[in-house]
């Protein structure tokens, strides 16, 4: 993913947890779908509430890193713990600002992103 690539962007900010870039990237109206897979998930709408739920993210897994991934042909970021499991996919719309970001973190959808490969050992 290139440096000027707006999910480059985006995962820098959202790693190093630093709100003003965020805020560049992210429209003011941006809406967070969250699809948790139980009564937790939902929707949230507006940047403030937006960067709070992302960095909470980044609150409830202190050993996760975020990687560059490609999700159902969109840019995205994958949230995965040191032991390699993905906890969390964040999908976005690509225009700039960030009009939309969908965060999957039903573990019955990440399934196919936690199996093993057998070549993988």
């Amino acid at each position: 993913m290139p440096p000027d690539d707006l999910a480059a962007r985006l995962l820098v900010a959202w790693e190093r947890r630093d709100e003003v870039a965020l805020s560049s990237v992210l429209h003011r109206d941006v809406v967070l779908i969250v699809d948790s897979g139980d009564e937790t998930g939902g929707e949230l709408c507006g940047r403030v509430r937006v960067i709070r739920a992302l960095g909470a993210q980044l609150t409830r897994y202190a050993d996760v890193s975020l990687q560059p991934v490609h999700v159902s042909g969109r840019s995205g970021i994958a949230l995965r713990r040191d032991g390699g499991e993905v906890v969390g996919v964040l999908s976005l719309d690509g225009a700039e600002p960030i009009g939309a970001l969908w965060l999957s973190t039903a573990p019955a959808k990440l399934a196919h992103w936690n199996r093993r490969r057998p070549d993988i050992c």
